[in-house]
């Protein structure tokens, strides 16, 4: 290093420092994380594929619907209340042996029940009395009857 005087020279030196010290500082800034992907990371959108979430009385429809089963009917009291005792009595006596599966959902308000059989008219009646009854059943033409004879080669 060749020095002028020995104030130029330690100018010099210390300008050499400042420079390379002021050009690592602008690097490591520039190195610092991409705030647009962090903020997009406290916001997560749901993923294609994520399914919604289903309540309780969703889930059990889709399970009677994937059980295949052409009759599907919920009964809720009429005044929304939870169901007695009574009321679970009274739809044991009316929905019939046959019929496969029924549960009580919805906290106690409701009963659903899936079959691949009809109510009768008189326990359609007496239910509807009783009760809301909302019917999830196939359409019409979808409907195979449990006891049709499907062999139509005869």
């Amino acid at each position: 290093m060749r020095c002028l005087n020995g104030l130029t020279c330690i100018i010099i030196f210390d300008m050499t420092k400042l420079t390379l010290f002021l050009s690592l500082i602008i690097t490591l800034a520039g190195c610092g994380p991409n705030q647009r992907i962090l903020r997009s990371a406290e916001s997560p959108t749901p993923g294609v594929n994520s399914a919604p979430v289903l309540s309780n009385f969703e889930q059990e429809v889709k399970a009677m619907r994937t059980a295949n089963f052409n009759f599907i009917y919920v009964f809720r009291r009429k005044d929304a209340a939870p169901l007695d005792a009574a009321d679970k009595k009274f739809a044991a006596d009316h929905i019939p042996m046959e019929i496969n599966r029924r549960k009580v959902i919805d906290d106690g308000k409701a009963i659903i029940i899936g079959s691949n059989f009809r109510l009768s008219p008189a326990d359609e009646k007496a239910t509807a009395e009783r009760f809301a009854v909302e019917d999830y059943s196939k359409p019409e033409s979808e409907i195979i009857e449990a006891n049709a004879n499907s062999n139509s080669n005869r």
